[in-house]
């Protein structure tokens, strides 16, 4: 992969939100007959704010509108009263569902609120559902409250997108869900004692055919969730979550995106989204995900983990994060083939760790990683740039600060610990505190480290400059290329160091 550097988050920000909302924009085919065309639940015998359940009208304008060939059922402000489907229902999981094509679901703004309430049965609950064969949705303008449902379930969601609910007799089996847009939606959702709750949205395609494919959530704030504010399974492509707010109480991940069942999610774009506080170790977390760009966020609440992940662009983000672990606030671990970490401010508080870590887990070996032009500041004992057991990377132009004497930190610290190493290249990188361990200890233990090229580098308060060090005689075979690095004391390095050519 060879990503296009992106040079302006404003700049690219704007031109993916504007790609973005007209990416799955509804066809109002058909018109109600509410005000500007619109399918108006009061029609069908809802009443706002009486406290009488809503669903059935509500769910008669929906089937209305797709009925007609697609349409806008428009929800005026006040509090709409839902509660879940009967047994015998199309989707009995749901309070409001479809599986059609063509609809719009929209309300004033907050003052619009779907309210979930009452006994849910301890059984699975989706406020709205997308089931397959849905196509062009959109829901937006509303706030979802699930503050008064009880006897909820780990299944109890605010919005599903993708649900298994399917029928072989009108074929949706095999249809996926696709082009669901979600926009300007503020979400509710808070665990309640001794209940159990799911996600503000989840997305999973249940199969292959079901797949859920080219979802955008954007513009929504996620002030409350039981567990994720959105969480993405398997069957989940081209994703694309931009200009969100997650704060509140998030009780898990905030953004947590699993491939489960073996598989991988492709194309996810998670940009221009801010984080706040999280009781987790990571505000984001990717897992199989290939092809992602992850640009433009602010992380103030945690970090960013990706784990197999495939062709990935971390760029032009900020992290100011508290860490509670000592994983690195980018942390990146298993295959992690294609990783580029390029224009990010990382500022690391709290726990001893990394500002980037990238390690091996469970026999996947990271390679062909891009470390680059990022600005890492490191309180306590850390480090700017840790790796282990990689094959094939490049840290370059970085800056790191050390804000605390760090006795065992270093600058970049590279171990092969359950793999060579080779094709290491160091360059550019300017490290500097009041004291540290080494700007850059490479360390062949017990593996061997093959071509190295450490070249350019400055170093300004390290008690060591270039720390080499072997468990076994022989564990470098190749001479380490050394040129142009300005260090404040001479390398410690056993290691014959080649001057560049």
């Amino acid at each position: 992969m060879k990503p296009t550097r992106i040079l302006g988050v404003s700049a690219a920000l704007f031109a993916v939100l504007l790609a973005g909302t007209g990416a799955a924009a509804s066809l109002s085919l058909s018109q109600g007959t509410g005000v500007g065309g619109c399918y108006d639940p009061v029609a069908f015998g809802a009443v706002p704010d009486d406290a009488n359940f809503d669903r059935v009208p509500i769910q008669a304008a929906i089937d209305a509108a797709t009925s007609a060939g697609g349409g806008t059922v428009c929800l005026g402000s006040g509090h709409w009263t839902l509660n879940r489907a009967p047994a015998g229902s199309y989707n009995r999981f749901a309070a409001l569902s479809t599986h059609s094509a063509h609809l719009t679901i929209r309300g004033t703004g907050p003052g619009t609120v779907l309210d979930l309430v009452g006994d849910q049965a301890a059984s699975a609950t989706f406020v709205l559902s997308f089931d397959p064969g849905a196509n062009d949705i959109v829901v937006e303008s509303l706030t979802i409250d699930t503050s008064a449902a009880t006897n909820t379930d780990e299944q109890t969601h605010a919005i599903e997108i993708g649900s298994g609910v399917c029928t072989d007799t009108n074929g949706t089996c095999s249809m996926p869900i696709s082009d669901v847009t979600v926009r300007d939606v503020r979400f509710v959702h808070p665990p309640l004692p001794g209940f159990r709750k799911g996600d503000c949205v989840r997305l999973v395609g249940n199969t292959e055919a079901t797949q859920v494919l080219r979802a955008t959530i954007m513009g929504s704030s996620f002030i409350n969730c039981a567990r994720s504010g959105i969480a993405v399974q398997r069957n989940v492509n081209s994703l694309a979550v931009l200009g969100n707010h997650f704060d509140g109480v998030i009780g898990d991940t905030a953004f947590d995106g699993e491939a489960t069942g073996g598989g991988w999610d492709d194309g996810l774009r998670l940009i221009g989204n801010s984080f706040a506080h999280g009781p987790t170790t990571f505000s984001a977390t990717l897992t199989s995900q290939r092809h992602a760009t992850i640009t433009g966020n602010n992380f103030s609440g945690r970090g960013l983990s990706l784990y197999r992940t495939q062709d990935v662009v971390v760029a032009d983000n900020t992290f100011d994060v508290t860490a509670v672990s000592e994983e690195g606030v980018v942390n990146t671990g298993n295959v992690a083939s294609g990783v580029k970490i390029d224009n990010n401010v990382i500022r690391r508080h709290g726990a001893p760790g990394s500002g980037i870590r990238i390690m091996p887990h469970s026999g996947g070996i990271p390679q062909q990683i891009t470390v680059s032009n990022n600005t890492i500041i490191v309180e306590g004992d850390s480090n700017g740039i840790a790796a282990e057991g990689v094959h094939h990377i490049g840290i370059r132009d970085n800056d790191i600060t050390f804000v605390d004497p760090a006795p065992n930190g270093h600058g970049v610290y590279l171990r092969a610990t359950v793999a060579d190493m080779d094709g290491v290249m160091v360059t550019g990188n300017t490290i500097t505190g009041s004291t540290y361990f080494a700007a850059v200890r490479i360390a062949a233990s017990p593996h061997p480290v093959l071509g190295v090229t450490v070249a350019l580098n400055s170093s300004v308060g390290g008690v060591r400059s270039l720390q080499c060090e072997s468990s076994v005689a022989g564990n470098f075979p190749q001479p380490i290329v050394s040129l142009g690095n300005r260090w404040a004391v001479a390398p410690t390095c056993p290691v014959t160091l080649q001057p560049g050519q």
